[in-house]
Order: C-alpha cells, then structure tokens, then sequence
C-alpha cells in the first residue's frame, strides 16, 4: 500500500511533464528569440548606424520590441514589415505556448474534475465517463498537434540561431508523426459515438428450439424484477455474463442487440439446476436499477478506452514516432487509471449486489457451490485447448468439447488435494470480459458462507445436470466444438495439415 501513493504521483509528474515541458520550452524559446533580436537591434542602432550613444541607448529604454510597437501605434507597421515580423514571431510563439498550456490545464481539469464529480455513484459515472473520454481525446489531439508544430519551430529556430545547421529528418519525422497521433486520436474520438460490436465464439439461442431454457430464464427474470434478456448465446468458455452492447458472433454475419445473456454449456455441465438458477439470477441482477445504464455505458466505453490506451503503447515506430505519441499514451493511462478506482470500488459493490440477486434466484449456498466450481474447474480449459491444438494439427478434432471438459474436470477432481486446492481459491477471482469481480472468499464471506464448509463431493459433477434444460444439448455442442476448431485454425493457433479438407477422425 506504501507504494501506490509515489507510483500516482510519478504518474501525476509524468503527466505534467507531457503536457506543459513542450509549452514551457516554447516560452524559453520565445524569450531566447526576443534575447536574439534584441541583441541584433541594438547593435544595429548603437555600433553600426551610430544613431544613438550607449548611454542614450539606454536612458531612453530603447527595445526592439518597444520600437515595433511604436511603429505600428503610428500606423507605419506596413513600411517596417520586414524589421518587426521577428518581433510578431516571438509574440506568437508565446501566445502559442500558453494556450497550449491551456489545453493541457483543461485536459487535467476534465479527467480530475469529472472524477471528483462523479465519484463513485453509478448513474452519474455512467453518464459522464463518456464525455470525458471523447473531450480528453479532442483536447489531446489538439495538445498534441499543437506541441509537435511548437516543438518543430522551436528547435528549428534554436538551431538556425546558434549552430546555423537543422536536423530537417528528425523535425519532419516528429511533425508526420505527430500528424498519425492526431489522426488516431480523433478517429477514437468519434469511434466512441458507436458502439463496437464484441466479437464471441458462441451460437444463438431461440425460444422456438429451446423453449425450457427460455422459461426457466424468464420465470428468474420476473421474481427478480429485472429485465429478461432479449437474447440468450451459448458458447463452451466456462464462463457467464451479461451485456447490453451489440455483439458479434464468430462465423455469422451480422450483430446481436440489445441485452444478452452468454452461457457456457461446458460449466452447466457441471451444475445442478439450482446452482444454475443462482448464477443466471447473478447475470440477471446486472439488469435491473442503476446496473442497467451503467453496464450499457460506462464498462463498453470503459473498456474501449483501456484497448486504445493498449494498442497506442504497443505500437512501436521509431524513436521520433515514440516521442510524439507520448503524451497520448500518459494522458489516456492517466485517465484509465483514475477512472479504475472508481470502476474497481463499484465493480466490487455491483458484484456484490449481484450475488444477491443469484441468492434471491435459488439459495446462496447454490450459488457460493456455483462459484466454487467455476473458480475450480475453469482451470481446466487451458489444458483442453492445447490438447485439442495438437489434435487438429495432426487432422483430428475433438466431437464434443464440452463432455471432453466434463470428463476433464472429474479426472482432475479425483486427483486433487482438497485441502490445498481451498487455500489457493479463496485468492482467485472469476474472469469475466467486461468487469472486475472480488476475489471469490469475499464473494463467499457475502453469501454467508466459506470455502472450509464446501466438500469435495458439493464441486462435483451432479447426477442431474442443468445441461438437460437445452433440447438435444448434444448437438449444440458439436456445433460450438467445429466453431472452436475454426476459431483456432482463423487466429493462426494451429496449422491443419493440408490434406485436410476439414479436420477429421474425431476423438473424445
């Protein structure tokens, strides 16, 4: 805890320093200028036309830039054009340099300002989160810009005064990328009016062929009050979650809207059907009050804001590239990570509040026996994946990954020690797409249970499980088990040989 203090104000120094050291330099510059011309003026007045003594010089506080004002006070600033445009430089690098510095103030004012605002209630974090971003992302455009043109001039103009030789390569390098900054930049700006679709490898469900499923969604749906999702998608990740944004799936043209429901056939599987009963009461809490907006707005622009801030500070090109990207990739750091507080302290709340929703949808003890589960066989689909990886690069493939998964999990479940698998548990926290969960012994603690009551038999697979709420579940997870082989051989996880039309001979 000792160091997160210095790391935010590291982070605070660093943010500082890509804001203002460029308009800071761009005043030393202005003043270097004036320094210059002055000089130059008063060589030309005292030494070389003789117009005036030294001692007059001076009486008389002359300046080159007092002179260029009284020229253009008596309206002859047209005649002396050339004479004062140096002094017309100056004052417009200094004009520069502030307003700038402006921006950078107003960036910092934005993202403080709007997180002191906000603080950490939903609806107001829910509706502000969004412009913040997109202001900080025009602002900084601008910064940037601004910056790359200040900085070019400023040391163009340092060099041609003093060692009378430019660095044109480097100066043009850091102005075009520059340019590439703003463009990026502003291209988010205007992404975060639409939402991106999350891609997912999982099929659609349809009342018509899984009507169980659909009634037994939609009676948990009307006693918890919340909203019943418009779409239920079925994948095999062990995994569950709900979201409000368009989603795309795998292998199909098009989007699904408005708000789905993701379940993994290989972890219901694993359930009982009260246990699965608590864990879609859990997903379905997301979708009544003030989780609602906030899940609709603030965690997609969330986490789009984090994917820009990742792909800007992964990207490499060059040190010039690298310098003129700077400030973008601190200032949207910055502005994650002072939101991130705010998103780690509701996700906690929200989560919390969500677990008593699956409670209230069957029993917290079906549910604490639901997390247990998840935390401890999820493990498991590591390993299935790079077994099934090496199956496909030698032409076969895996008919049903989720009975593969189901027979994994009891192999490993007889080989466990219980009683040192339970000490890691309570440590972990459930991976979930679009928030932050507590780790699980908080998560148990709050359903009034602990880790130490859960036997090894209550993680089991049951004898009935909530698979059989799906009509014909099995050819459902043949479908998934082909997308999850096409997903492998489209993202280059796995060369099929080549005289494979298709992966054939099917094991497991």
């Amino acid at each position: 805890m000792a160091n997160k203090p210095l790391s935010r104000t590291k982070a605070l120094c660093m943010l500082l320093a890509c804001l203002f050291f460029i308009p800071v330099f761009g005043v030393l510059t202005a003043h270097f200028m004036a320094s210059e011309y002055e000089g130059q003026f008063h060589d030309s007045v005292v030494f070389n036309q003789h117009l005036v003594t030294e001692e007059n010089y001076q009486a008389r506080r002359l300046s080159y830039v007092s002179v260029c004002a009284q020229i253009r006070a008596a309206g002859n600033a047209e005649g002396y054009k050339e004479m004062c445009s140096p002094a017309d430089e100056v004052a417009i690098v200094k004009y520069a340099s502030w307003v700038i510095a402006g921006i950078g103030a107003l960036i910092l004012l934005v993202i403080y300002g709007g997180r002191a605002i906000a603080g950490t209630n939903r609806a107001r974090l829910s509706r502000m989160f969004g412009f913040v971003v997109r202001a900080v992302m025009f602002l900084l455009a601008l910064s940037v810009f601004g910056q790359a043109v200040l900085f070019v001039f400023s040391v163009y103009t340092i060099e041609t005064m003093t060692i009378h030789q430019i660095h044109a390569v480097l100066l043009a390098t850091v102005g075009f990328a520059a340019l590439l900054v703003c463009w990026t930049l502003l291209r988010s700006t205007f992404q975060f009016f639409k939402e991106t679709p999350m891609l997912i490898k999982a099929v659609q469900l349809d009342r018509e062929s899984q009507p169980r499923l659909f009634q037994f969604v939609d009676d948990i749906a009307r006693r918890l009050g919340a909203r019943s999702p418009a779409n239920i998608i079925a994948g095999l990740e062990p995994n569950f979650f709900v979201t409000a944004g368009p989603v795309a799936l795998f292998g199909r043209h098009g989007t699904v809207a408005n708000e789905t429901l993701f379940i993994s056939l290989c972890t219901m599987r694993l359930f009982s059907k009260p246990e699965f009963a608590a864990v879609i009461g859990h997903e379905l809490g997301h979708f009544r009050g003030d989780d609602l907006i906030y899940s609709k707005r603030f965690a997609p622009a969330y986490s789009r804001l984090g994917q820009a801030w990742s792909a800007m500070a992964s990207s490499r090109g060059g040190n010039a590239s690298d310098l003129a990207r700077l400030p973008a990739i601190v200032t949207l750091g910055t502005c994650w990570n002072v939101f991130a507080s705010a998103e780690r302290s509701i996700g906690r709340e929200r989560e919390m509040l969500a677990d008593q929703a699956g409670a209230e949808a069957s029993d917290a003890r079906s549910l604490a026996h639901a997390l247990v589960k998840i935390a401890t066989h999820a493990r498991q689909w590591g390993p299935l994946t790079r077994a099934h990886i090496d199956e496909l690069a030698e032409g076969r493939m895996y008919e049903n990954l989720s009975v593969t998964y189901q027979n994994a999990c009891r192999t490993a479940l007889g080989a466990m020690d219980w009683d040192a698998a339970r000490d890691e548990l309570g440590k972990t926290a459930v991976a979930h797409p679009v928030d932050t969960h507590p780790p699980l012994s908080q998560r148990l603690q709050g359903l009034g249970a602990s880790l130490d009551e859960v036997t090894l038999e209550e993680v089991g697979v049951p004898e009935e499980s909530a698979i059989h709420l799906l009509q014909d579940p099995e050819a459902v997870e043949q479908e998934l088990s082909k997308l999850e082989a096409q997903w492998l051989v489209a993202i280059r996880a796995v060369v099929v040989p080549r005289n494979q039309a298709q992966p054939a001979e099917p094991v497991g």
